[in-house]
């Protein structure tokens, strides 16, 4: 793929601070590329030398093959257009003026406007959803309006490449996606390159192709999002634990912050916890349970269920069965196994058809062996039971033998704990 951009051996300070150290890269004609990174990585400093408003203390940047000292202000304006983490304007220019703006890049001295840079600034400020605003004061309008007018001021620059520091900076959750999917639209239909600095690594995993991970200054990782957004790599970079998992439609890798857990009189690490569950509704317990230290198993998930997509995430063993089937004689056994291993079982509060009733059944030669299990919002399981009310009799005779229920998934964490705790008095 043709190379738009070069970037080769850049370094640059801030005084005695180095922002940039050895950066090297290359953007093909109509990538879309995020750039990610912490506070303080260099993402906007690389923006800026991109865009030719910072210049480089060593290195080089070349445009179409040509050096970008050598290109005119004027012949670069009309190629990239740059759209800033924060525009300001500080005089009450309407909205419809901001956008004609533009235009200027492409404008003689004492040219004036023509029906075509009409017609472009008309349909820029539709893709950018400020057309209703052309008439209002930039000045008058939040800071979300003031974002779309500056993208559509960019757009009607008729750019080869757009330049975005955080293009969803002051934007509600659907104008995020509006804006985003405009600017992938243009990128797909019409071959527009796209740079764009992210905070929210969701989605920039979501519309972008290809991905570079700064840290201090430095490439860390680069490639495609799936390669880029690792666990590994972010605790590195972020310093801090995430599970990253599939995007159950799009397939793009989705990163979930795992929360944390401070009780110095509970070493979770001692305790081994068995979650039967499925659908997604062991996923958050499983990231909780796996950061507060516990060694945690699960089943029986069926393959690309999307628990056994975090229990894949997160490397936990698991009993499987085969998509969109019946629970068989090898994935019970499995299962089974696994839980006569832990120290506590909870069955998490999922529906009951016949194909996994047995991940209810399990629990009969569970309790039998004096194994600790517990059922999870008992109250709903009526509603959740689709065996003809096989299910409801099964848990009335298991609590006969010792099953314990919990009202919700807040009240296993409480139960954990108090295991946790009971385990380490017992070890002393």
């Amino acid at each position: 793929m043709e190379a738009l951009l070069k970037v080769h051996d850049i370094e640059c300070r801030y005084g005695a601070h180095p922002a940039l150290q050895g950066v090297s890269l290359v953007v093909p004609r109509g990538a879309f590329l995020g750039l990610i990174g912490p506070n303080a990585a260099g993402k906007s400093t690389l923006l800026k030398i991109l865009a030719h408003t910072l210049k480089p203390r060593r290195g080089v940047v070349l445009f179409n093959g040509k050096e970008l000292d050598t290109i005119s202000r004027r012949s670069f304006a009309q190629k990239v257009s740059v759209v800033p983490q924060q525009a300001t304007v500080g005089f009450p220019f309407s909205v419809y003026e901001v956008v004609m703006m533009g235009r200027h890049p492409h404008l003689g001295r004492f040219a004036r406007e023509s029906k075509r840079d009409f017609a472009l600034v008309r349909e820029a400020m539709e893709a950018a959803n400020c057309w209703h605003l052309r008439d209002r004061s930039i000045l008058e309008i939040s800071g979300g309006e003031r974002q779309r007018v500056i993208l559509a001021r960019a757009l009607a620059q008729e750019p080869e490449v757009i330049l975005l520091d955080e293009p969803t900076t002051h934007l509600d959750l659907t104008a995020q996606l509006e804006i985003l999917g405009v600017l992938k639209n243009l990128n797909t239909s019409q071959g527009l390159t796209v740079l764009a600095v992210f905070h929210d690594l969701n989605l920039a995993a979501q519309f972008s192709d290809q991905m570079i991970l700064l840290q201090e200054g430095k490439i860390f990782a680069a490639g495609s999002p799936e390669s880029v957004l690792t666990t590994d790599k972010i605790r590195t970079v972020y310093r801090t634990d995430v599970l990253v998992i599939k995007h159950p439609l799009t397939g793009k890798p989705q990163v979930v912050l795992l929360p944390r857990f401070g009780d110095s009189e509970f070493s979770p690490s001692r305790l081994r916890v068995h979650l039967i569950c499925g659908g997604g509704v062991g996923a958050p317990l499983m990231g909780q349970l796996t950061r507060m230290g516990c060694r945690v198993t699960a089943g029986v998930l069926n393959i690309k269920d999307t628990d056994w997509e975090v229990a894949q995430a997160l490397g936990l063993a698991l009993a499987e069965e085969k998509p969109f089937s019946p629970i068989g004689r090898e994935a019970y056994g499995a299962n089974l196994k696994l839980a006569r291993d832990a120290d506590a079982v909870f069955l998490l509060e999922i529906p009951f058809g016949h194909g996994n009733l047995p991940n209810l059944e399990i629990l009969a030669p569970l309790l039998a062996a004096q194994k600790r299990c517990y059922l999870v919002d008992p109250e709903h399981l009526p509603e959740r039971d689709y065996t003809e009310g096989r299910a409801v009799r099964l848990v009335a005779s298991l609590r006969e033998r010792g099953l314990a229920c919990l009202p919700d998934q807040q009240a296993v964490l409480q139960a954990i704990h108090g295991l946790g705790k009971e385990k380490n008095n017992v070890s002393l």
